[in-house]
């Protein structure tokens, strides 16, 4: 059933096991290199039944939901970019085939392709090794169990976690918190005072964090990374980092602020420095990428970041650009590691390690797409990948980063918008992150009142039912159609949100029941798989209660009118 491929360098074999059910096997691959360490290149292939397979999830490709064909597009993850994992899934959200690898850390290469000639599912799995090795074991998981998709996915992400090296990091209960974010209100215009002010409304709507983003240490505000590498504050915008972090402290905010972990611009003392310990040229002009595997580059970042907790009083971290560092084979003396994707994870082990020592509920921020599950041992902050005034594409973002994060806080990009747009349609860029952390990016005295009053309701209902919306029992509706329908449940209270299709399917019986109407449409039907009276109130999206009524929950869906972007709450009576 199983052919196991590898390079002319190597013996490999293979084992099959059942796991926790007769339809989840575990193949062990083994390789052992003939003579030296070589690069090592193996495939794993199968051929499997293709019956109700309507669409397909990856980590990274999630907007792309085609089934391919065997000669077709490939999910492709590496340590800093995506995860290791590959579903085949129906319709109607059950799972036919979902394929995963417990290698994280190397190139991994998944496809269930259709063979034109028979209809039937060509499954491969190709791990390449770019660094020379002796030796290598891992394991590939393939499930078959006809459950909802997103079980399988999740079962997955608890397997990664049992793996050697994979635990994630402590999730500190601020990292759950709605934050404050400089980036789109101020982009490289750091400005102390300003920012100071938000803090202080934003900490009155719940905010616990803010992140103070790119611009603090450059006086240069074209938009790219040359004067990164030095990382000292510009003293024209920031005179006194100590003093800045402090004031924000005395606002109730916990303060992280950005770095560019591989970049040095080339207008820096640190490119000087290291100029012969570099990977290669970043794809941004007159900036390197730093190259891990040297002791005294790892030396010289840990450094910094604990410098910046110490002396500054930092509370976290945005490590950003993680996915610029990639592998490479040429070898040089003064390098301690082979492959950079172990040098990296040293390097990201040992900061952890020492921030942690320093502040245990250190705070640190990774963007999208380095989410996979060795990323997930370092950051306990997984954000949205870029995405301005863009509320579908975050949407879709953070409910991809849901499915394979598990405890791991989930952050939407930062929320902004026009000022100038309806309140409701503005409010779009908070329920569609309705189940993430919400980043906000906006000026407070620019927005005009109906916009601060739908922020204060939204910002007020994610703290009141934050462990809710990110802790809870997810249950996902019409992935195939982005997602018509998803809500969390948590004891006696669940939470929907109606993305397309007017349906709020209500499958379990709880005592609290909130619905949202994330749509355009003014009507949403209550499909209740379960009986029973329930008062209702009916809220618009700046939180004002319209109206009061008893609905009666059957067999037959209800119809109830709900304005575009607010609310619905059902109490059992």
């Amino acid at each position: 059933m199983y052919r196991l491929t590898v390079n002319e360098e190597f013996t490999a074999d293979f084992q099959v096991a059942q796991s926790e059910s007769p339809d989840v096997r575990i193949v062990t691959v083994c390789a052992t290199s003939k003579g030296a360490p070589a690069k090592l290149t193996w495939k794993l292939a199968w051929d499997a039944e293709n019956i109700g397979v309507h669409t397909t999830f990856t980590p990274n490709a999630f907007q792309d939901k085609r089934v391919r064909p065997n000669w077709g597009s490939i999910s492709d993850s590496t340590a800093m970019s995506g995860a290791p994992l590959y579903c085949c899934l129906s319709y109607d959200d059950e799972n036919r085939l979902t394929i995963a690898c417990a290698d994280a850390k190397n190139q991994v290469r998944i496809r269930a392709g259709v063979s034109e000639e028979t209809a039937r599912l060509e499954n491969t799995v190709e791990v390449r090794v770019g660094c020379a090795v002796s030796a290598y074991r891992t394991e590939v998981r393939i499930d078959t169990r006809p459950l909802p998709f997103y079980r399988c996915i999740e079962d997955v992400a608890a397997w990664w976690e049992q793996h050697d090296g994979y635990t994630p990091a402590p999730v500190p209960d601020d990292a759950r918190a709605p934050l404050y974010s400089s980036w789109y209100s101020f982009h490289q215009g750091v400005d102390p005072q300003r920012i100071i002010e938000e803090c202080r409304y934003f900490a009155s709507l719940g905010c616990k964090v803010l992140i103070v983003d790119d611009g603090w240490q450059t006086s240069d505000n074209s938009r790219g990374y040359a004067f990164c590498g030095d990382w000292e504050p510009t003293p024209d915008k920031v005179p006194d980092m100590r003093a800045f972090v402090d004031a924000v402290h005395r606002t109730g905010l916990k303060f992280m602020l950005w770095y560019s972990v591989p970049f040095v611009g080339v207008h820096t003392r640190t490119y000087e420095r290291f100029r012969d310990c570099m990977l290669a040229p970043s794809r941004h002009p007159d900036t390197y990428v730093l190259d891990p595997r040297y002791p005294e580059v790892r030396a010289y970042l840990i450094g910094l970041y604990e410098k910046a907790v110490t002396a500054w009083d930092l509370d976290g971290f945005k490590l950003d650009f993680v996915d610029s560092f990639q592998e490479s084979d040429v070898v040089k003396p003064g390098m301690d590691y082979v492959s950079v994707y172990d040098a990296l994870d040293r390097l990201l082990k040992d900061v952890m390690a020492t921030l942690r020592a320093q502040k245990p509920d250190i705070l640190i921020e990774f963007r999208q797409s380095y989410i996979g599950p060795l990323m997930r041992t370092f950051g306990n902050m997984l954000r949205s990948g870029d995405c301005p005034n863009d509320s579908y594409q975050n949407r879709q973002n953070v409910l991809a980063l849901r499915l394979t994060s598990r405890h791991t806080a989930v952050h939407s990009d930062m929320v902004m918008w026009n000022y100038g747009e309806p309140v409701e349609m503005a409010a779009f860029q908070l329920t569609c992150v309705l189940f993430a952390v919400p980043q906000v990016s906006v000026l407070h005295d620019r927005m005009p009142p109906e916009h601060a009053a739908m922020v204060r309701n939204w910002l007020s209902f994610f703290v009141r039912y934050r462990d809710v919306l990110q802790t809870g029992d997810m249950f996902y509706k019409n992935y195939a159609a982005n997602f018509s329908y998803v809500s969390s449940r948590l004891g006696d209270t669940q939470i929907g949100a109606v993305y397309s299709g007017r349906i709020a399917y209500l499958n379990t019986r709880t005592p609290r029941i909130i619905v949202v109407n994330a749509t355009m449409e003014d009507t949403v039907l209550l499909s209740s798989a379960f009986g029973g009276r329930y008062a209702a109130r009916i809220y618009d999206c700046c939180g004002n209660l319209l109206s009061e009524t008893v609905c009666p929950l059957g067999d037959d869906p209800l119809t109830v009118r709900i304005p575009v972007n607010g609310r619905i709450e059902l109490d059992s009576i």
